[in-house]
């Protein structure tokens, strides 16, 4: 007979189901032995593991979840519906329910062979309940299977014998699912855990104990890795757990011992010891790391990495992030006590700097002054903030700091703009209709390692101020601009240079107003624009006039031609444009040559430049002009996707007058100085540029100039991309640079000092759960390597492993005949999905070198 009874309190599910919940998803360790009277076969039914060939199920099959099948109304979530085949019940001594025991409340259930219901003798309540034979928990996404449990009403304390169970990852379950879905069969994500315990028991609430315990993410036919531990805890109120005597097994066989071993149980951040870092490097040695994460609060956290290098020393590392309702930021502090390695190096280079050059420079000599000298405490800082205060407010800090010159070459862990230019600075922004305000302070630490190409000081902007209004659509079509900007330079003298030879420092103060007439067509336009730039330097007694000002008209005209036709190629519907172009300006000339050179450079020519009125970048130098800039480009757009699938264009500029403005008075100083013969061409070399999709997946890049007085290239480069899923890419790529890397001792116009790089990067899977990375980069003219990288990775459903290495140009060694010096990295890491990552530091630095990769190592498919 069935039989069904309703009780108006929550009595089963509440107490007995979610406990398992918690130990599926928060990884307990395993038991010693699976029951030996359960086959593999009957363990596959009894979790719902089904076989499948299917490529898309990695681990070779996939579990289904059986419908929560009930019968009565359960819409209350504080009913419990009770079924059995025979019932023998009693209102005051024990009931006993026998046949299929299912117990179930809103879908969840828990079912038995017999099950025992005793009531106290004093108040006839339910006291205890002991469920006996093939008991099974269920919810959605989890399942428990025990051979017999008890649970106490009045205590809330339960306990089973001889369980094992499967649930799905925290971070892949499913959305909430409605009662009706409930009692539909469904396949459960890939990504699910299993494992086993001998005994479970709860005597307080939310804390858990499980003896001889295990967990996997790999399939339960033949599973490749399992976990094992002779005690868990799993303390749901703090949200953590800890095992002892924790073992992780591969094929059975332990490769791991952890005595004790505290983890997180959910996917909240919560302090704790994470993965130990092992490794080895050419700077480093043998090495150890073992971060400890602090949860300091919901918007702030910390890391703490106490660490030992073989070669340095101790090593400490404090990364400090935080989020504000305004902010974001983090702080990094590196810090070596003691750097013996570092020791060494200061002991025996400067020995080897004297024996190659016993007559060194005043620089050289600086620079092993500045060695000897520094501190065997290596320390770095770095920090960067990024903040919004509303809709006009702003501001942005990036600050990177290294203890000494040979910092980077050893840790190389900042976030440097140059191995050897580290970006110190502050600015806050405002931006408005019409203006827009930046105030900033700007420094670069310069590093001068002895035995590399000295660098010299950059100079500090402390502070720079900008005010830029734009106000456009003015009464007859004009539109009115100005910008104006204030600047203090102050400048550290570069090792070398005394005291007596000071570099110019001071004020300078720009404003540059302007009016334009832009008018368009859809197949015209034209922009006529005057500006005046007014300059005025107060310099700080350091050159015989204090004092310059410089004031220039600027005036230019951009004007253009736009034609389209439809074509078709292929089948393909395709829109061409042909788009010719004029760019003509005239600045007249002013000698600017006592000015002094605070920020600026000449611009690199491109297709782009030919349409720029100053051939300089920053305002010390603004250039004479009497030109006109010429270019025709064509694009070919997709009319079914509106896309641009190639574009090419080709352009040079026409001079009408030699150019005057220089950057510098002599060939020694720079190579913009007025002998230059480039400023008396009357033709500037020709600049083409290529971009071709070839389809959504093939791109080719190309841009080039070239010299028609030498009849040479200058530079080139073409790249060349194909990716056609995110886990296969090829790129080539190959650039030229006329003059672009010049050896020491080696006069200018020399050819072995002509640029000449080829990169080729890929990633491809090689076959099933294999892939392969690799990058290999030369430097022809000089004959050696630039960047050498390789790497293997294998990623299963439920672990993965990847070995990658590389080696990096760093310089020439002028005290070995120029011999290479490279930068050797090797990581072995390996991921057990559903644990974490465990190896050698983190490859990602290397693998952002291929253009397009994305890491997928460990991740859950």
């Amino acid at each position: 007979m069935s039989a069904i009874l309703k009780f108006k309190q929550s009595l089963i599910l509440a107490a007995c189901l979610i406990p398992f919940i918690a130990i599926a998803a928060n990884k307990p360790a395993p038991p010693n032995h699976i029951d030996p009277s359960l086959t593999k076969e009957a363990l596959e039914q009894q979790l719902g593991w089904i076989m499948s060939n299917d490529p898309h199920y990695l681990c070779g099959g996939y579990y289904v979840e059986q419908p929560f099948n009930y019968l009565g109304d359960v819409t209350n979530s504080n009913a419990i519906e009770i079924t059995s085949d025979q019932t023998l019940f009693s209102q005051h001594g024990t009931s006993t329910l026998t046949g299929k025991v299912t117990v179930t409340r809103l879908g969840q259930q828990i079912t038995s062979n017999i099950a025992y219901l005793y009531r106290d003798s004093a108040t006839s309540k339910l006291s205890t309940m002991d469920m006996i034979g093939n008991v099974h928990l269920r919810e959605p996404n989890t399942l428990v299977v025990g051979k017999k449990g008890r649970y106490d009403f009045t205590t809330k304390a339960k306990s089973l014998i001889d369980i094992f169970y499967r649930t799905v990852m925290g971070d892949r379950v499913a959305p909430k699912l409605t009662p009706n879905q409930k009692q539909t069969p469904r396949i459960l994500p890939e990504l699910t855990a299993w494992g086993e315990a001998h005994e479970f028991s709860q005597t307080e609430s939310g804390i858990y104990e499980l003896e001889r315990a295990s967990f996997s993410t790999c399939p339960p036919i033949h599973p490749t890795w399992r976990v094992k531990a002779s005690h868990i805890v799993l303390n749901k109120n703090t949200g953590r757990g800890h095992a002892t005597h924790a073992r992780i097994l591969v094929k059975e066989v332990p490769v791991f011992y952890i005595p004790y071993f505290n983890f997180s149980i959910d996917k909240k951040r919560k302090s704790g010891f994470l993965w130990p870092t092992l490794g080895a490097s050419n700077q480093w040695g043998p090495y150890l790391q073992t971060p400890f994460y602090w949860n300091m609060a919901p918007n702030y956290d910390m890391t703490l990495t106490p660490g030992f290098l073989a070669k340095s020393g101790f090593q400490f590392i404090d990364k400090f992030r935080y989020l504000t309702s305004t902010s974001t930021g983090a702080l990094s502090l590196n810090v070596i006590p003691s750097d013996q390695n570092f020791a060494a190096f200061q002991r025996d280079e400067p020995g080897k700097i004297l024996a190659a050059n016993p007559n060194p420079s005043a620089a050289t000599q600086a620079e092993l002054t500045r060695l000897s000298n520094d501190s065997l405490t290596r320390k770095s800082f770095l920090w960067q903030d990024n903040s919004h205060y509303n809709d006009h407010w702003s501001s942005h800090v990036d600050f990177s700091y290294a203890g000494d010159d040979y910092f980077m070459r050893n840790f190389g862990n900042l976030n440097e703009l140059t191995q050897d230019q580290l970006l110190q600075q502050a600015e806050i922004n405002y931006k408005g209709t019409n203006w827009d305000f930046t105030g900033r302070i700007q420094a670069y630490q310069t590093l001068h390692p002895v035995d590399e190409v000295n660098v010299d000081n950059q100079y500090r902007r402390f502070p720079q101020l900008s005010l830029n209004g734009d106000f456009p659509d003015q009464p007859f079509g004009l539109e009115y601009f100005i910008n104006n900007e204030i600047t203090h330079f102050t400048i550290l003298n570069s090792p070398g240079l005394s005291s007596n030879q000071p570099q110019p420092v001071g004020n300078r103060l720009h404003t540059q107003p302007g009016v334009s007439l832009p008018l368009s067509l859809p197949w015209f336009y034209v922009n006529p624009r005057l500006q005046l730039a007014l300059t005025d330097y107060n310099l700080i007694d350091n050159t015989p006039n204090n004092s310059e000002h410089r004031a220039l008209p600027i005036f230019d005209v951009a004007t253009g031609l736009f034609f389209n036709r439809d074509l078709s190629f292929f089948g393909y519907q395709f829109q061409q444009t042909f788009e010719p172009q004029l760019y003509y300006t005239y600045i007249p000339y002013r000698d600017q040559s006592s000015i002094p050179v605070f920020d600026t450079t000449t611009n690199t020519l491109t297709y782009d430049q030919l349409f720029n009125y100053n051939r300089f970048t920053g305002i010390d130098r603004i250039g004479d002009a009497n030109q006109m800039g010429v270019g025709i480009s064509s694009r070919f757009i997709d009319q079914a996707s509106g896309l641009e699938k190639v574009r090419v264009g080709v352009g040079e500029i026409i001079y009408f007058a030699n150019r005057l403005v220089t950057l510098c008075d002599s060939a020694t100083l720079c190579g913009d100085y007025p002998g230059n013969h480039s400023n008396y061409q009357r033709l500037s070399p020709v600049s083409g540029l290529l971009s071709y999709s070839v389809s959504p997946y093939w791109n080719v890049t190309g841009n080039s100039i070239w010299d028609p007085v030498t009849k040479q290239i200058a530079n080139t480069t073409l790249s060349l991309h194909y990716q056609p899923t995110t886990d296969r890419i090829i790129n080539l790529g190959y650039g030229y640079a006329r003059g672009g890397d010049v050896a020491s001792g080696v006069p200018g116009n020399d050819p072995s000092n002509n640029l000449k790089v080829s990169d080729f990067s890929f990633a491809w899977p090689a076959f099933h759960a294999v892939s392969i990375v690799g990058r290999w980069s030369q430097n022809w003219n000089h004959g050696h390597l630039q960047n050498l990288l390789y790497g293997l990775q294998y990623d299963t459903c439920c672990w993965a492993v990847r070995m990658v290495g590389g080696r990096a140009f760093t310089t020439l060694d002028a005290t070995n005949n120029n011999k290479p010096q490279y930068n050797s990295e090797l990581y072995i890491q390996f991921s057990l999905k559903g644990l974490g990552d465990i190896g050698s530091g983190s490859a990602s630095g290397l693998l952002s070198t291929i253009t397009g990769y994305q890491t997928s190592f460990g991740q859950e498919h």
